[in-house]
């Protein structure tokens, strides 16, 4: 997935204009110095995701150029369709940018027809592949799981204060805290590599070799701290920044950055709460950071020199630093599961959501239950009891052990398991 996406935005620079020695630096710079380098190696759907989103955005690039082609269009759909399947988010993407494409061909060309026809033909390609995807599901699972799913985000996340401070924390932390001092970091971070872009091939560059200095110093710090989490699409994917200050002057640089931008509104209203500072480069609103990434990659010779080389500097820094962190976590999570497996608990029931998800490698003939909220931990306790069962753990991230006492069960001890940096898992028995 981040081979083809890394392909995609090798062919969103060659449209921009980029000459084939820099289309390969593109290709270079996504594949191994980007996000997508983390998500290669993390066994999930983002990076297939993105690539889909990043070949549509090609298709539709096209589209918005003057290709009004059905099958083209049709194909496009048919891209964000598969991509639905997988990201919630794609939906989205898929309204921006095919809206995008669609208003910026109708104002050059003033013929409505065709554009419709095109817009038509994406329509159809995406709905063919979640119907299509709806069947399997039934076939297979006997009833829906992307579509109730993907209900659930909207019906379910509310818009509320909270959510600003995770829209900016996902779009320019640096640091993996919900505060108002990562907040003002993120964004003087993005001050400042923007100002680099700006202004590192002006005659008198020494504003912006100090804001260089400045925004290496603020990584510095940050992984001083120690390995960790960087939350932030620009934090991740500095050479995103250059996107915005090398792009608008571009008309179809300003295409790529119409589809990139208008669609984070949107993601950040119904995203899932709760999740933005365990995760890495905002992972919600990854095709953003992609489509930024290929502008900002193809904008990069228009800098100086040492500003090219600073930003490439940064995101390789950056890339390596969320490297080491994803083989400490999964490293220390893979030991934290093993020594669950072992627990002599017949029956484990977490208290942390996605704790057996994290562990399923290590799954074996273990039984589990998950119980978030207290009710859900009375019907644990039921199945429990139902089983036939004379003992369970309970496992949370609390720091007391639970209760005396869960329906006609005693609690008769507790201990602790390392969970990953610092954190521990509670593992409190009843009998």
């Amino acid at each position: 997935g981040s081979i083809l996406a890394a392909l995609a935005a090798m062919a969103l620079a060659a449209r921009l204009g980029a000459g084939e020695r820099w289309r390969w630096a593109v290709f270079w710079l996504v594949g191994l110095a980007s996000p997508l380098t983390i998500y290669a190696l993390d066994f999930w759907e983002h990076s297939m995701g993105v690539a889909l989103v990043g070949w549509a955005a090609v298709l539709l690039f096209d589209l918005a150029h003057g290709d009004t082609r059905w099958w083209r269009a049709l194909g496009a759909g048919l891209l964000l369709g598969a991509a639905a399947t997988m990201r919630t988010e794609a939906l989205v993407y898929a309204a921006v940018i095919t809206g995008v494409a669609c208003v910026v061909q109708l104002v050059r060309s003033r013929k409505v027809v065709p554009v419709v026809i095109a817009g038509l033909a994406v329509s159809a390609g995406l709905v063919l592949l979640l119907v299509a995807n709806n069947a399997l599901e039934h076939a297979t699972a006997g009833g829906t799981i992307r579509a109730t799913r993907a209900a659930g985000t909207v019906t379910t996340q509310q818009v509320t204060g909270g959510r600003f401070g995770e829209a900016v924390l996902t779009a320019v932390g640096l640091n993996p805290e919900l505060s108002t001092g990562a907040y003002v970091v993120g964004v003087l971070l993005l001050a400042l590599l923007v100002l680099v872009a700006l202004r590192s091939a002006s005659p008198e560059p020494l504003l912006a070799v100090g804001a260089g200095v400045a925004a290496l110093l603020l990584y510095i710090l940050r992984f001083a701290q120690g390995p960790g989490f960087v939350p932030g699409l620009v934090a991740t994917t500095p050479i995103a920044a250059v996107a915005p200050a090398r792009g608008w002057a571009d008309a179809r640089a300003r295409v790529v950055l119409g589809f990139a931008v208008v669609a984070l509104p949107l993601v950040w209203a119904y995203q899932f709460t709760g999740g933005a500072v365990p995760q890495w480069a905002g992972r919600y609103i990854l095709p953003s950071g992609f489509l930024l990434l290929a502008v900002g990659a193809w904008g990069l010779p228009a800098l100086a020199r040492w500003a090219r080389v600073g930003f490439i500097g940064l995101a390789v820094a950056v890339t390596a630093f969320g490297l080491a962190w994803l083989s400490i976590r999964t490293h220390d999570v893979a030991r934290a599961s093993a020594a669950l497996v072992r627990a002599p608990e017949p029956v484990l029931v977490s208290r942390v959501a996605h704790l057996a998800r994290e562990g399923g490698a290590f799954y074996d003939d273990r039984h589990w239950l998950t119980a978030v909220t207290q009710t859900d931990l009375d019907h644990a306790v039921d199945v429990v009891q139902q089983a036939g069962f004379q003992r369970f753990g309970v496992v949370s991230l609390d720091a007391k052990p639970g209760p005396d006492q869960l329906g006609s069960f005693h609690r008769v001890g507790f201990r602790r398991v390392r969970f990953f940096s610092g954190v521990y898992l509670r593992i409190t028995t009843y009998a």
